[in-house]
C-alpha cells in the first residue's frame, strides 16, 4: 500500500502523560483524599464535556471544585489539572522531522483549552512537525466517536486506505479501523517505530 498521511494521537504517542500528577497536586493543595479525585475523574463525564467544549473552563473549574469539595483558586487548578505533561516519547521529534518529508503528518488529540495552552508551549518545537493539530475542544467532538476521523479524513483528501493512524488507546484504533485506515497501538516508541518502518520510509 502507497500511504500519503499519518495521524498521531499526542498523550503517550508523542510526550507522556500521568493522571495521577494530577489528582496528587490537587489533593496537596485541597486536603482531599488521592482516592476522592481519582474517582471523580473517573466516574463522571465532566472532564470529556470539556474535552468537547460542552463546558467553559470556568463552568469546569467550578462544578469540579463543588462535586470534589475542593476551593482551589483558578492557577492553583489550573497547575494541577497541566501536572500531567512529562517528558516527550523516546525520538519522536526526529521521527516526525523525518516523516513529514514525504508524507503529510497530522495529529488527532482528545484534550482542552486548559491543556492546550500547556502542551503546544512545553513540546513547541515538536508540534510544529504537525502540518495541523485537530483538537476535541476546537471541533467540538473526541474520539471515539467517529466524527473526528472523518474530519481528519477530509482534511487530507486522501483514500482512508492511504492513512496510517496511530493511539495508544484501542478504543480509539477501532473507528478507524471501521473507516479502512491502517492502525497502529502504540505501546512504546520502539514498537511503534517496528511497525512504521513496516509500512513506511522514514
Amino acid at each position: 500500500m502507497n500511504f500519503k498521511a499519518l495521524i498521531f494521537d499526542l498523550g503517550n504517542v508523542v510526550f507522556n502523560v500521568d493522571f495521577n500528577c494530577i489528582y496528587e497536586h490537587w489533593s496537596k493543595h485541597s486536603g482531599v483524599s488521592f482516592d476522592k479525585i481519582k474517582n471523580y475523574f473517573e466516574s463522571t463525564d465532566y472532564f470529556d464535556l470539556l474535552e468537547r467544549s460542552d463546558l467553559s473552563e470556568e463552568e469546569y473549574r467550578s462544578i469540579t471544585n463543588k462535586v470534589i469539595g475542593m476551593n482551589l483558586p483558578d492557577k492553583i487548578f489550573d497547575e494541577g489539572l497541566t501536572a500531567l505533561y512529562l517528558d516527550e516519547c523516546e525520538g519522536i521529534n526526529s521521527l516526525l522531522k523525518s516523516l513529514k518529508k514525504n508524507y503529510t503528518v497530522i495529529a488527532l488529540s482528545n484534550t482542552n483549552s486548559i491543556h492546550k495552552r500547556v502542551w503546544r508551549k512545553k513540546y513547541e518545537e515538536t508540534m510544529n512537525h504537525f502540518e495541523k493539530i485537530f483538537c476535541s475542544h476546537e471541533i467540538n467532538t473526541r474520539k471515539p466517536e467517529l466524527q473526528p476521523y472523518l474530519i481528519a479524513l477530509d482534511y487530507l483528501k486522501v483514500n482512508a486506505e492511504e492513512v496510517i493512524f496511530l493511539d495508544d488507546k484501542p478504543e480509539n484504533i477501532e473507528p478507524a479501523k471501521q473507516l479502512g485506515i491502517k492502525t497502529i497501538t502504540v505501546t512504546s516508541p520502539a514498537q511503534m517505530r517496528i511497525e512504521l518502518k513496516q509500512l513506511v520510509t522514514f
